[in-house]
């Protein structure tokens, strides 16, 4: 719940800055606007960026909002809302470059482009790793979690272990990874604000919940059943 209100707050805030670019003519919102002379300012014709940077703004609150729904309540990942999000953004960029008739450096252009490839870079790292199966290891002392986010959790430490067929409602992410969909692992809060530690594959249970002193562990995988009790 505390997700979609805080998705929601996002999609609204893009709205009303579509709004005031678009309809109440607030330029001093688009970035580098301001910062230009009278004589760059008047070879800009301002209106028609506003016009298209307020339908950025719409489209992205659109693709915001319905990526939230549909990855929380269908388990889809969220990877093709965020290309599809990114390809927006940098395509009205440039598209927008042509109602700025000051003359761009070839700098300026390099840059644009050196941000885009980094920026798509950078997402599709991190899904890479994100997407990556976390390994139990299982010790005499400890049980390791490993990959990213992973953790060690001392024998000594842990009270329980057993199979349960779901796990408890989800308020949002404090340290970790989600593509949005069903994976999900690292440091997440449960609606009653209760700290949990997730490495899940699949929306679908069983779960290995691990109870610690400090917190639950739940784990599962895309292709693994678990139909034995856990000892």
């Amino acid at each position: 719940m505390l997700s979609i209100i805080f998705i929601s707050v996002i999609c609204i805030i893009f709205i009303v800055l579509g709004v005031a670019i678009s309809k109440y003519k607030c330029y001093w919102l688009i970035s580098g606007y301001n910062t230009q002379s009278k004589e760059e300012k008047s070879k800009v014709d301002i209106e028609k960026i506003a016009k298209h940077m307020g339908r950025m703004c719409y489209l992205i609150a659109f693709l915001i909002f319905i990526g939230a729904i549909v990855s929380k309540y269908f388990q889809i990942s969220i990877l093709p809302f965020i290309i599809t999000l990114l390809i927006i953004v940098f395509g009205y960029l440039i598209y927008m470059q042509k109602f700025d008739h000051n003359k761009k450096s070839k700098s300026e252009i390099m840059v644009m482009v050196v941000i885009g490839f980094i920026t798509f870079a950078i997402m599709i790292i991190t899904f890479s790793f994100g997407n990556e199966t976390n390994n139990i290891i299982i010790k005499e002392d400890a049980i390791v979690i490993d990959g990213s986010y992973g953790i060690t959790l001392k024998r000594e430490d842990i009270k329980e272990i057993k199979l349960v067929d779901n796990i408890p409602e989800i308020g949002f992410k404090s340290n970790g990874y989600s593509d949005g969909g069903a994976i999900k692992k690292g440091d997440f809060k449960l609606e009653n604000g209760e700290k949990v530690k997730l490495y899940v594959q699949s929306n679908k249970g069983p779960y290995i919940k691990i109870s610690t002193v400090n917190f639950d562990v739940y784990i599962n995988y895309k292709d693994i059943y678990f139909n034995k009790p856990i000892i």
